[in-house]
């Protein structure tokens, strides 16, 4: 049973149980009317202003719990690397003489996927008891998830009035991807051929301004024109020869095409780790580069320094798979007006018959390509239409790469590695 399905079934329970408590009271206060108008005295009557008195008793107990109810979460670290192990607090304490009945501890669902025993709860408190819990998260997916508390319900005595509330701070974590250094490429003679033209650009005498344009996300600070920006109030960034024409292309396929489970996103983090290694070999020879993206509009980021790194590093951490769009007309708007930057990589998780047309007609324009994916779409035969795939990419002269994503074993566990149903295994290549 899936954690929606788990959700949806305390919620039905909760709601049959409420209908059935106002049920109950209906009925009884129906008995003590009757009771008292056709025998009338002191006992009848008692019991029906006791029946009428008992919702407003039960809603004064309910505010005194929501004032002696004490909820507390503590997580040992906000970020994390893909591989560690969070840890996760949960401390709920009756401060009161009073007894709860009736607490409802709703969790998020995110939470829940990365801890299993993570699950929502109904539970009571007997006067000034404490419930601790303790959760391992062990972090195999990279990303942003709120952890913990989503809501806590509580219910009066008759259980007739529930009043919902959320935790202050929601607690949430930053899983981010590790970096795997590449210590070499297939495509050497080309990146160094890059490296050189990059070096030769940075050489006196090549310094001139010949743009100057509002800073943009991932620009270097020391690129920041200090006199125009302090006479118009926003920050200019001074483009010189050095940087223009030479950066490499970076092309990310974000659309969402796949159900959210714990496979597709393994195969997502598979991707973004590869980008990272790529981007982070290019910043270490000095070869800027463009990551390009649509996030409901086309959009890029320049690095060239190791701080410009950090913030794509960042944005790649948080990247979410979950835009609807043509990716073919996306590499088309990336590429259709560059004229010397020549090396293009290509990452995404699906690949097509189409975008492999679109790919050897970009690379027919005077592009050297990379391509990297991890299924092929339509694929019946795998390892058939790979083959294929590759030999049809290696007669155009394109680098293809098929990544083979797998389940990291815990940093410090002794766990082996879990493989797949499907036969995926350490991250492979062919070309």
């Amino acid at each position: 049973m899936s954690k929606r399905d788990q959700d949806s079934g305390i919620y039905t329970n909760k709601k049959f149980n409420h209908e059935r408590n106002i049920l109950r009271y209906c009925m009884v206060f129906m008995v003590c009317l009757m009771y008292a108008y056709f025998y009338g005295g002191f006992f009848p009557y008692m019991l029906l202003y006791l029946a009428i008195s008992l919702p407003i008793m039960s809603t004064l107990h309910l505010i005194i719990m929501y004032l002696f109810l004490k909820i507390s979460e503590r997580l040992n670290e906000r970020v994390f690397v893909k591989g560690e192990c969070a840890s996760y607090y949960l401390l709920i304490q009756n401060s009161s003489i009073f007894y709860i009945p009736y607490i409802t501890i709703n969790m998020y669902i995110e939470g829940q996927i990365i801890c299993k025993n993570m699950k929502s709860m109904r539970l009571s408190l007997t006067p000034l008891a404490t419930r601790e819990f303790k959760y391992d998260l062990p972090l195999y997916y990279r990303g942003r998830y709120e952890i913990g508390v989503k809501s806590i319900e509580i219910s009066d005595l008759l259980g007739l009035f529930t009043f919902r509330f959320s935790p202050a701070e929601p607690k949430s974590i930053l899983v981010k991807p590790r970096i795997i250094n590449q210590l070499s490429k297939s495509d050497p003679n080309a990146r160094i051929t890059e490296g050189i033209q990059a070096s030769v650009y940075k050489e006196s005498g090549n310094d001139e301004i010949v743009n100057i344009r509002e800073y943009e996300y991932g620009d270097s600070y020391r690129k920041i024109h200090w006199k125009l920006t302090s006479k118009l109030t926003k920050a200019m960034i001074k483009e010189t020869k050095n940087e223009l024409n030479n950066d490499s292309i970076f092309i990310l396929n974000l659309y969402n095409h796949m159900i959210l489970d714990e496979d597709t996103l393994l195969k997502e983090d598979c991707l973004i780790e590869e980008l990272i290694a790529n981007i982070y070999y290019h910043l270490n020879f000095s070869i800027p580069i463009k990551l390009c993206y649509f996030k409901h509009e086309p959009l890029s980021i320049r690095a060239d320094t190791n701080h410009s790194f950090n913030n794509l590093y960042q944005f790649l951490s948080e990247v979410k798979f979950d835009q609807t769009y043509d990716f073919i007309q996306m590499m088309e708007c990336f590429t259709e007006n560059e004229r010397s930057s020549n090396l293009v990589y290509v990452f995404t998780v699906k690949l097509d018959a189409r975008m492999i047309d679109e790919i050897i007609k970009i690379k027919n324009r005077g592009f050297d390509i990379e391509l990297y994916y991890i299924d092929y779409e339509g694929a019946e035969d795998e390892e058939k239409n790979s083959q294929e795939i590759s030999e049809i990419l290696f007669k155009s002269d394109i680098y293809a790469y098929k990544l083979e994503p797998m389940l990291i074993p815990l940093y410090g566990s002794q766990s082996e590695i879990v493989k797949r149903k499907d036969n995926i295994g350490v991250k492979a290549y062919e070309a």
